[in-house]
């Protein structure tokens, strides 16, 4: 509706314009004593400026219909139709028409120059706008890689006071941070480490940190402690990994934390220890009163009954007969007694049986009493191990599987005993709820270090693995002694 009313404006001007110059013109002719026709090229040309071009095609056909009736032809004969009339007309409408067309091109021209300028002047308001942003949006990028900077520099400062190793290692397992205390264990500088790989830079030690590497790699949080050499010395570590993910989940790398627990490993040893070696003295002295209660008094009974007998062995046959069987009841008895005390220093489980046997005998009891489903398998060839290193192992495994009972809440256990040429290995790997290795924990520190020791005084290598809900496997490698 507003678009008609606005085409109907355009063609009433060209009516008022055509009947202005009319008026004018009939006002003007007895003036000047001609018309001028110069009057409604004005209309027409303000009609095409106002307009455009239909507004100013209406004015020349009503600006030739006024001139033919009222200029060209005389007032008094306005029905002739005369040969020079009708040249003054064809005259009148091609010069009102080229200026109808140039007109009204001109119109649209100015307006598209106008738009074109309109147009411009935004893009440029908006490009100065753009500019704008542009540079506070800098400015404020600079503030934060600043502050970022800073806070990187505050964090390498933090970090670089900590004697713990601290890195972080992207998905191609390549090293993108590392805190100082890398260049102090590995004897170099950390642009050295700096893009290297995790094998390339841990060499023979990746084979005991790869298995956690690659928990990590998959998004858990993982923590083991190990033995591992380093270009400073062996450590005693316990290593953390932490999976890096973004807002989708999706894993970006993985922080880790080794911590040097050398001193507090030793020093629970060494506690432990003399726990040992008064547990020992006091089994010592234990030991001594019984042989004191019963050996040495059945010894001490022989020597009289024997010395007795060699007095009377030429005097009195008959009492000399009587001692020497004295003699030999008391050899009986001393016997016993000394078979039942090294009865009681070997386990009962291995006192009739082989090691795999006594594991088969032990889960069998364990699962007698519980809902856990506690599977023992021999890999191999059983073959005998010194008596003291089955014993290590038989306690090691019991240690182990109390644990994952009383603890681990597991509700399924396997037990594999693998017997190789070169070694026999135990793994008692569980599927409970998992912890984070820490000796300083109050529930499984003491047991953790009992199987070290145990480990250890054996030359043996023990390994605990252990994720929060992804269960635990222990394994303990002894090497087999070649005869």
């Amino acid at each position: 509706m507003n678009k008609i009313r606005s085409e109907f404006k355009y063609y009433l001007v060209s009516v008022i314009s055509v009947a202005i110059a009319l008026i004018l013109t009939l006002m003007t002719e007895n003036l000047f004593e001609r018309s001028l026709i110069g009057l409604f090229l004005a209309a027409v040309a303000i009609t095409s400026w106002y307009g455009g071009m239909k507004p100013g095609i209406v004015a020349v056909v009503l600006s030739t219909i006024a001139c033919h009736y009222y200029v060209f032809s005389p007032v008094d004969s306005i029905a002739t139709m005369t040969p020079a009339s009708f040249v003054w007309n064809a005259q009148f409408v091609l010069v009102a028409s080229s200026i109808c067309y140039l007109t009204g091109r001109l119109r649209f021209i100015t307006q598209r120059l106008t738009h074109t300028n309109q147009i411009l002047e935004s893009e440029i308001q908006e490009r100065i706008k753009a500019e704008a942003e542009l540079r506070e949006s800098e400015a404020a990028l600079r503030n934060v890689y600043d502050e970022l900077r800073l806070r990187k520099e505050e964090l390498q400062l933090i970090t670089d006071a900590l004697p713990a190793l601290i890195s972080y290692v992207d998905t191609h397992q390549r090293y993108q941070f590392v805190n100082r205390a890398y260049e102090v264990w590995f004897q170099c500088h950390r642009d050295a480490i700096l893009g290297k790989t995790v094998r390339e830079l841990m060499d023979e030690a990746y084979v005991i940190a790869a298995p956690n590497i690659e928990r990590a790699q998959t998004g858990q949080i993982t923590t083991y402690e190990a033995e591992i050499s380093y270009p400073i010395g062996k450590r005693y570590i316990m290593a953390t990994f932490i999976p890096d993910l973004d807002h989708k989940s999706r894993l970006k790398g993985h922080y880790g934390l080794v911590t040097d627990i050398s001193e507090q490993r030793n020093a629970a040893l060494r506690e432990r220890k003399r726990a040992e070696e008064a547990s020992i003295l006091e089994e010592r002295n234990r030991m001594a009163r019984e042989i004191h209660d019963t050996l040495a008094q059945s010894f001490t009974g022989i020597i009289i009954h024997a010395r007795t007998a060699a007095n009377k062995l030429t005097v009195d046959p008959e009492k000399a007969q009587a001692s020497l069987a004295q003699v030999q009841n008391l050899a009986r008895t001393g016997l016993a007694e000394a078979r039942r005390s090294v009865k009681a220093l070997r386990p009962s489980l291995l006192e009739n049986n082989d090691l795999p046997s006594a594991f088969k005998h032990l889960t069998h009891q364990l699962e007698s009493f519980t809902s856990t489903i506690i599977s023992c398998e021999a890999i191999g060839t059983p073959y005998l191990l010194p008596s003291d290193v089955e014993n290590n192992l038989l306690r090691i495994g019991q240690e182990a599987l109390t644990n994952a009972l009383k603890y681990a809440k597991a509700t399924e256990i396997r037990v594999e005993l693998l017997y190789q040429p070169t070694h026999c290995l135990l793994r008692i790997k569980d599927d409970g709820q998992g912890f984070i290795v820490d000796r300083s924990s109050g529930h499984n520190g003491f047991g953790l270090l009992g199987m070290a020791e145990r480990a250890d005084r054996m030359r043996a290598q023990l390994q605990i693995q252990s994720t929060p809900g992804q269960g635990t496997e222990i394994t303990v490698s002894v090497n087999q002694e070649k005869p």
